[in-house]
């Protein structure tokens, strides 16, 4: 059996490989979509529509004008970042 870790490398590449092929893709049917904003297929049909939204906020301006920006800061969230690279250790590490 593979090592999980050795599956999730491969599993990530696999990805990667797939949203490169879904951004060919959206290119394509946004192409074939026009003026008419959607394209059919054999099976599917895609729509497309197009939003907004607000920019973000200019800390340094709103410094400049006194507001003091961190007083309406959201809490901070934790984020466990999980990185995977080809593994150059000895075997005698790899427990």
């Amino acid at each position: 059996m593979t090592h999980p870790v050795d599956q999730l490398f491969a599993v990530r590449a696999q990805i990667k490989a797939l949203q490169e092929l879904e951004a060919g893709l959206k290119a394509d049917v946004s192409a074939l979509c026009g003026d008419v904003d959607y394209a059919l297929g054999d099976e599917y049909v895609a729509t497309q529509s197009l939003t907004s939204r607000k920019g973000g906020i200019d800390e340094k301006a709103l410094k400049a004008a006194g507001v003091d920006v961190d007083a309406f800061r959201k809490a901070d969230v934790a984020v466990y970042t999980l990185k995977v690279t080809l593994n150059t250790a000895p075997a005698t590490l790899a427990a």
